[in-house]
């Protein structure tokens, strides 16, 4: 941190009330978003409130420090990166209020997908739909003017906008709608103020610079008008630039719409007020197939004139992606299938939109009999996976292989629709030149086009071939009166070409940014900069060597490491809130950058970079960053590139750990299984210290495990010491191909032997043999989410030396619990690499997995006894990241009677000791919270889980038990009659079952 950036952070910290930072960590993830482009930042401020947005425009004016806003950072084209103050509006400003029945108030940090949840309980919505809705947001949306695929039928968010509350670059604030003019002829109210001077009041300030604007702008646009009129045209999307056509009439000018798409260059929004339309009461959607691109291209002119409210267009590579990723797009799509078009239509009967998409593909079909019909529907459930088509798979374009990668640049041109076919083989013909291939989305029916060239990572050396694509597409696009940018905004990546799109009227847009802006300190080089090869500044760097510093704790080598951190492309799916979703549980409920799983890339990209220090990865804000990582898997899981995030956050805790140390409770609680032993031998007493509160109080203070978090009691003895002798037989290599090695982890060994004795006794009905290691130890997880590798090396080198042997033979590891199946498949590589531990990897299943494998085969007996019980089943994260599905909860499906109901209510926050922590316990019940409160007032006779920790959870705030589903099956068999005692209510407070 420089002298200015500590004087910033300083002085800015005593004016707000919201957060400043200007420390390397965080410089470094707010140096990016979802585009090409990297720029530190001097400093990020998240404001809580207006008046904080106010304090941090006076001050910058003052300083003369530019201002850049940002919302979720999920930009393609570098609106929210530049060297300033970085402004985070979607941190803490996210209220909303609906104020009647068409109008909802907003603050610029409300995600855009949780305004449309509260909308629909009203039978409302706002209608542009971005792609990214779940983590967009409605600032976002106003920066840049965002429509979506049904902008067609509802425009965009320019349409919906009716007063903005702005502040200007030097801290003066209004609001703003359609104004009259009128105002211009009436007296002034200068306002009492209250100083020696009577200063005007703000209210007063804010009316005259309105006023000044307002008289500029008119005179402006009354000059200008047939410029305006000849250069913005209408019939296509467009934010490229300003907006100045068709806002100011004989009485009126309406700043609102203006403002809109003005990509924080003008004024700072500090609220709006936008109209809400009523749900469509019925829509329904057809998937087209065509054999070629053309075709379908072709196809999109017959089907505009059915007035459909949406019609997308895929291409090959997208529809490849989808069959790969969803078996039931494999089913559905052909892999002769060159293109598809993706039609809604909506209206006020479900037989009406019958009709409607009835008319479209018989339309389709008069002009092209070979078109496929792969599926048309009006059921809601079926509607919403046909659109996961487009909003899935386009984002998971990174996960091509190879060296070029899909880089956004051109990706935002809208042409006339009648142009479509035109531009599309002009663009061909661009690529073939420069021997490049590109992926096509598109929005057809308004005509807009999102291409994206496969390239290979962007150097000073290649990087002129994006100005050089571009500007060859963008004559194209000039010669059609299309717009180099139809929703995505102008940024970094398209404001050199503005005025070769706008000619004279760029001019013009200088003058409008002069009389809001004469200072230019609001996100300063966006569509006013001189610089014609801004396109090509300030892209993000990509090393070819790295600090010598850097010593790594996992087996990976620093270009490993950078490779995966480069797949990252920052489109910031990882900043999902929804209640239900999985991604990243600890940002849901702290929505803060630093525990967004991509801050986590961002971070080893700048430390790779050189942008970074080696010696931050021993910083306190980067054990802040890695500690919102629990290791759930989820964020690997739903990325749509599918970086692995959850490594990345291990190497930064174990960097953290190597230079100071593990915490006093993670030394405690990540060695849980080395107490274990302890425990089962004195279990009277430990278990009267786990059931009594004063003694509860002391373990807090001692040992940071939650006075209030129930726990398990200690078995008198622990399944090692307890199992039958026959099982602890070491067999002799080779003696029967059939045999399975049962890891039983800790929580099995010492707290629930029982389900380890049912694992035994399944395997047994079902004359599988079975071999119990005695020598095992526990797999070392909560060593490994501690960043303890060392620890954790040293316990997985013990248990490879036992494992190994059998893995090399081709005999199943089996584990009850999933956090051990999962470490022992992909942690132990990554400790100790090497043959052995990649064959025991390959060879562990999770005991369900290994049982429904063999009900598949016809080798699992059947002979279920009936359970007339309903259960609540919880499917655990670890069980997720194993397997699509829970083979356990589709064996439960096999017992008679037995009604079992699939709970989706997110993680269960528990993270194995992250929910012991004093430290965490709260916000391991924060997220958890829906799935307790569900446990709590469920009338079921028990929960249902495979994991130990989701158990604990589970039992947190109820009396109902939770058992472990091998348990039914086991006394489904009548294997163990007594497993039946699992069942009855628990009544202790402090002990779960």
């Amino acid at each position: 941190m420089d002298r200015q950036q500590q004087r910033i952070a300083e002085d800015l910290s005593s004016l707000i009330a919201g957060d400043v930072r200007c420390d390397p960590v965080a410089l470094s993830i707010y140096a990016s978003d979802a585009s090409l482009y990297q720029v530190p930042p001097l400093c990020i401020a998240s404001p809580r409130d207006r008046n904080d947005l106010i304090s941090i425009a006076r001050y910058a004016s003052e300083m003369n420090v530019p201002m850049i806003p940002r919302g979720a950072g999920t930009g393609l084209v570098g609106d929210a990166v530049g060297c300033g103050i970085v402004i985070d509006c979607a941190r803490y400003m996210n209220a909303f209020e609906l104020i009647s029945d068409n109008l909802v108030h907003v603050q610029p940090g409300v995600v855009h997908a949780q305004l449309n949840r509260f909308l629909k309980t009203q039978g409302l919505y706002f209608p542009p739909d971005p792609s990214n809705t779940e983590v967009t947001t409605l600032g976002s949306m106003l920066a840049i003017d965002a429509a979506g695929s049904r902008a067609i039928r509802v425009g965009s968010t320019r349409d919906y906008v009716n007063r903005l509350e702005l502040i200007l670059a030097d801290g003066t604030c209004f609001e703003v709608g359609n104004e009259s003019l009128s105002i211009l002829n009436q007296p002034f109210p200068m306002g009492s103020g209250t100083s020696l001077l009577n200063e005007p009041t703000p209210e007063a300030r804010g009316e005259q610079a309105k006023r000044t604007i307002l008289s500029k702008l008119s005179k402006l646009l009354t000059d200008h008008a047939a410029l305006i009129q000849e250069k913005q045209r209408s019939g296509i999307p467009n934010c490229s630039g300003y907006f100045l056509k068709g806002i100011r009439s004989r009485q009126n000018l309406n700043l609102a719409r203006m403002l809109v798409g003005s990509e924080g260059t003008l004024a700072l929004f500090s609220s709006a007020l936008v109209h809400v339309s009523p749900l469509p009461a019925h829509r329904g959607v057809t998937l087209l197939l065509f054999g070629d691109l053309a075709s379908a291209i072709k196809a999109v002119q017959t089907i505009i004139h059915e007035q459909p409210s949406a019609c997308d267009l895929l291409d090959r590579r997208l529809l490849s992606l989808a069959r790969d990723a969803d078996p039931r797009f494999a089913s559905l799509i052909s892999p002769a299938a060159e293109a598809a078009l993706l039609v809604e239509q909506v209206g006020f009967s479900d037989a009406q939109v019958q009709q409607r998409l009835h008319n479209v593909i018989l339309a389709v079909k008069n002009i092209n009999s070979r078109v496929v019909v792969a599926m048309e529907s009006n059921q809601p459930d079926e509607v919403d996976f046909l659109w996961s088509l487009p909003q899935k798979v386009v984002p998971s374009l990174s996960r091509l292989p190879g060296e070029s990668r899909p880089q956004p640049f051109v990706e935002d041109i809208a042409v006339p629709p009648e142009c479509l076919y035109e531009f599309s083989q002009k663009a061909q013909k661009v690529f073939q030149k420069h021997q490049v291939t590109a992926t096509l989305y598109a929005h057809a029916a308004s005509g807009q086009i999102h291409l994206r060239p496969f390239l290979p990572a962007l150097t000073d050396r290649n990087a002129p071939i994006l100005e050089t694509i571009a500007r060859e597409l963008y004559q194209t696009v000039f010669a059609l009166n299309g717009t180099i940018s139809g929703e995505h905004g102008d940024g970094l990546a398209r404001t050199a070409f503005i005025r070769s799109q706008y000619g004279d009227l760029y001019r013009v847009f200088r003058e409008v940014k002069d009389i809001f802006d004469p200072h230019n300190l609001l996100n300063p080089g966006k569509i006013i900069n001189d610089d014609p090869h801004v396109t090509i500044r300030n892209l993000r760097p990509v090393p070819d060597k790295f600090p010598e510093l850097v010593d790594l704790q996992l087996a990976w080598t620093p270009q490993e490491l950078q490779d995966e951190a480069s797949r990252c492309n920052g489109c910031g799916s990882c900043r999902r809130q929804d209640a239900g979703s999985r991604m990243c549980p600890v940002f849901r409920i702290a929505p803060e950058e630093e525990a967004s799983p991509r801050a986590k890339a961002n971070l080893f990209r700048g430390l790779l970079s050189g942008a970074l220090h080696p010696n931050e990865l021993s910083s306190a804000e980067t054990k802040h960053l890695a500690d919102t990582c629990f290791n759930c898997k989820q964020c690997q899981l739903d990325c749509p590139s599918t970086v692995n995030i959850p490594q990345m956050a291990i190497e930064a805790k174990a960097a953290y750990v190597s230079a100071n140390g593990l915490d006093h409770t993670d030394w405690i609680l990540s060695r849980a299984h080395s107490f274990g032993a302890f425990g089962s031998t004195l279990s009277m007493a430990a278990n009267w210290a786990i059931n009594n509160s004063s003694a509860r109080w002391l373990m807090e203070k001692m040992m940071g495990i939650h006075r209030d978090r129930k726990l398990p009691f200690f078995s008198r003895r622990s399944f090692l010491r307890s199992v039958p002798k026959k099982y602890l037989k070491r067999p002799r290599p080779g003696s029967d191909p059939n045999l399975v090695i049962f890891f039983v982890d800790y929580y099995a060994n010492y707290h629930d032997p029982e389900l380890a004795h049912a694992m035994l006794a399944v395997l047994q009905h079902n004359q599988i043999p079975v071999y119990v290691p005695p020598q095992q130890l526990a797999s070392g997880m909560a060593m490994v989410s501690a960043g303890d590798l060392i620890a954790a090396r040293s316990v997985a080198q013990e248990n490879i030396k036992i494992l190994a042997e059998f893995a090399k033979e081709g005999h199943q590891i089996i584990c009850t619990e999933p956090a051990a199946a999962i470490c022992l498949k992909q942690e132990y590589p990554m400790l100790v690499p090497g043959e052995d531990s990649q064959v025991i990897s390959e060879q562990v299943s999770e005991a369900g997995a290994f049982l429904w494998q063999r009900y598949e085969e016809q080798c699992l007996r059947t002979d279920f006894g009936g359970l007339d019980l309903e259960l609540d089943y919880h499917t655990p994260c670890h069980i997720k990241a194993l397997s699509s599905r829970s083979a356990l909860n589709a064996l439960l499906a096999l017992i008679p009677e037995l009604r079992v109901n699939t709970i989706e209510k997110g993680c269960s926050g528990m993270a194995g000791t992250y929910g012991l922590a004093r430290d965490t316990f709260e916000t391991s019940r924060q997220i958890g919270r829906e799935l307790i409160d569900h446990m709590k007032i469920t009338n079921v006779q028990a929960g249902v889980t495979e994991c130990s920790s989701c158990k604990m959870q589970m039992e947190q705030e109820s009396r109902i038990p939770t058992i472990h589903p091998l348990k039914l099956l086991a006394l489904s068999y009548g294997l163990m009659p007594e497993l039946g005692r699992a069942l009855q209510p628990q009544k202790k407070k402090l002990v779960v079952s």
